[in-house]
């Protein structure tokens, strides 16, 4: 099994769940978790320690050394927090956020992964993406944002952008082109 590997040995989850305060929670056959609420902010976590499901409140990891949320829940009831850690990508975000999804002061460069629901709010400062994210601030048009395939090369340090395939994204949103984005190499 996979998350075993990863995720080391299910065996001890209830363990885990204490040590982290975890409280109310179901372990499902696949060793993920539900749950109500899950706080692991400022816990000095490189990785996750358990897999998750469903949340049925909030979801913070906000504040740790993240540079991945594998293990994050697939779909969290309330607000999704994972800012201030070392993001570099949405993969592994939950799919749906019925609440905001918090993002803020990571590394993140394109909008590929990112949830296909979204009810409340989105924040992304401090983010390669945020300058783009102002372009248009609406997250039901980012699956069409993607569709324009305007980023390059998001795994090295200088993020590149079609700036022409940016700005026909805007013209087909009803939004004014521009002539450059900063934080990005524009091609």
């Amino acid at each position: 099994m996979k998350y075993l590997r990863l995720f080391e040995s299910f065996e001890n989850t209830d363990e885990i769940c204490r040590k982290y305060s975890i409280t109310n929670y179901t372990i499902n056959q696949d060793g993920s978790i539900d749950a109500n609420y899950v706080n692991l902010s400022s816990k000095g976590l490189s990785k996750l320690p358990l897999k998750f499901n469903k949340i049925n409140g909030w979801f913070n990891c906000s504040w740790n050394n993240l540079t991945t949320l594998e293990g994050s829940p697939k779909e969290v009831n309330g607000d999704f927090y994972c800012h201030n850690n070392k993001l570099i990508s949405f993969e592994y975000v939950p799919k749906i956020v019925r609440g905001g999804f918090d993002c803020d002061n990571n590394n993140i460069k394109t909008f590929e992964y990112f949830p296909s629901f979204v009810k409340q709010y989105f924040d992304c400062k401090d983010n390669p993406i945020y300058e783009v994210w102002n372009l248009f601030k609406d997250t039901t048009k980012i699956e069409l944002l993607n569709d324009f395939d305007i980023f390059r090369d998001e795994d090295t340090d200088e993020p590149k952008i079609f700036i022409d395939r940016l700005n026909d994204f805007l013209l087909t949103i009803g939004r004014d082109p521009v002539e450059k984005v900063k934080e990005y190499k524009n091609i």
